[in-house]
């Protein structure tokens, strides 16, 4: 398979919409594949459809997800959710885990797989940071450290077990799902990234490559190698 055909979730319309999008589906085609940009159906039959045509599926950055489906309610410090995004992402990550395709979750993709296996997020950790978590205009370059777990998936991908990031989010994973574990850390102890057991291929990760990939070699690396599980 030369091409493989990867699913993305819109995004949403809009210009800023439309650029966020374009980040990912720009590594993407560099890595060598073929995007499909996925609009939010969540019906038994769009997600069959979408299942078959696609080889892999990355689940991009985003709004928070509702605190209802992790079993919380909603905090002032809490974003404003997207119901309609949340119940079609989850039914396509649940049926992509089923058929066992490739998946790369980034920012909130890591946090709805957490979300998908019944773990649970901080709604807002600015009180607990030690580092800036949301910053968006330094979000082409590493601006905190994290610790990897040197025989995990990003470990072995960068290279090191120690390593700089960008950071895009004022939520994290905190309570972690059954059949996840932590395979990189910030300083705070907020997960950096999620392993899930017995998986052919899931890279999941709460920085943004797909913003630091022109400028930081190294991270292009996860793109290919997700690209090549897909082919």
């Amino acid at each position: 398979m030369l091409y493989p055909a990867i699913g993305v979730p819109l995004l949403g319309k809009g210009v800023f919409r439309r650029y966020m999008q374009y980040k990912y589906t720009r590594c993407l085609e560099k890595a060598g594949a073929s995007v499909w940009l996925l609009p939010w159906n969540d019906t038994p039959e769009a997600i069959e459809v979408i299942l078959d045509r696609c080889d892999g599926f990355l689940f991009p950055g985003g709004p928070d997800i509702q605190p209802q489906l992790y079993g919380q309610l909603a905090q002032p410090s809490c974003g404003i959710p997207n119901p309609a995004r949340d119940a079609f992402e989850l039914a396509l990550l649940r049926g992509a885990i089923e058929a066992e395709k490739p998946l790369f979750c980034i920012c909130r993709g890591m946090q709805l797989l957490n979300v998908a296996f019944g773990g649970t997020l901080f709604q807002d950790i600015k009180s607990q940071q030690e580092y800036a978590h949301m910053d968006f205009w330094h979000r082409a370059y590493a601006t905190h450290p994290i610790e990897l777990d040197p025989e995990s998936l990003p470990g072995k991908l960068l290279e090191s077990d120690a390593v700089t990031v960008n950071s895009m989010h004022h939520q994290a994973v905190n309570q972690i799902g059954d059949g996840l574990w932590v395979a990189a850390e910030s300083p705070e102890g907020f997960p950096e990234a999620l392993e899930m057991e017995g998986y052919p291929f899931c890279l999941a990760v709460q920085w943004h490559p797909e913003h630091m990939a022109a400028q930081t070699k190294i991270q292009r690396k996860l793109f290919r190698a997700f690209v090549d599980a897909c082919r």
